[in-house]
């Protein structure tokens, strides 16, 4: 379950990450026609579990209305001097996004998913290490990245992972509009 990403937001973001990539030869990264912003990693799901979500899911989003959302500043995960994934920061529609979060979180609870114990850090991830030795090192002026294009979400996409040798493939199998988008 994803926050999809506008192409112009995308494009964008793809300079400065352009910009960044020759500090980074040990890292992979992902195609920017795979970025998002990841809300649930639900792992492999039976058609059944995609079926209660396509059916369930519209209820839950009922009351949600669209909110704003930009990218702003870079880092990397888990810390500085284990780096294992290059993000980009998510700002905008923050309360609204964490609050879109906690109904899925609730309602995929009552699903019988599994849900992350971590605090939510809304990203968008980049790259991902190639190995354990891997390095990376922002400078202070890259850090400052913001993107000039605001997105307006009005819908979570659920997305099918395939992964292959060139990186995981991402296609959407349902989207999920916010009700409340007829009324903005």
């Amino acid at each position: 379950m994803a926050v999809e990403l506008s192409e112009s937001l995308k494009q964008e973001a793809r300079i400065f990450v352009d910009s960044i990539r020759d500090q980074s030869p040990g890292f992979r990264f992902i195609d920017v026609a795979n970025w998002h912003l990841t809300l649930h990693f639900l792992g492999q799901i039976p058609q059944a579990k995609i079926d209660t979500l396509q059916e369930r899911l519209p209820d839950v989003l009922k009351d949600s209305r669209p909110f704003p959302l930009y990218l702003e500043g870079a880092g990397v995960f888990p810390s500085a001097q284990r780096p294992r994934i290059l993000w980009l920061g998510v700002q905008g529609g923050i309360p609204e996004l964490i609050q879109i979060k906690g109904k899925l979180d609730q309602a995929l609870r009552k699903m019988h998913f599994s849900i992350e114990n971590r605090e939510f850090q809304p990203h968008v991830t980049i790259a991902r290490a190639k190995d354990k030795q891997s390095s990376f090192h922002l400078l202070p002026e890259k850090c400052s990245f913001k993107t000039k294009t605001i997105d307006q979400v009005r819908q979570i996409t659920l997305f099918k992972s395939e992964l292959f040798l060139k990186g995981a493939q991402h296609t959407p199998l349902a989207a999920f509009p916010f009700s409340a988008s007829a009324n903005v």
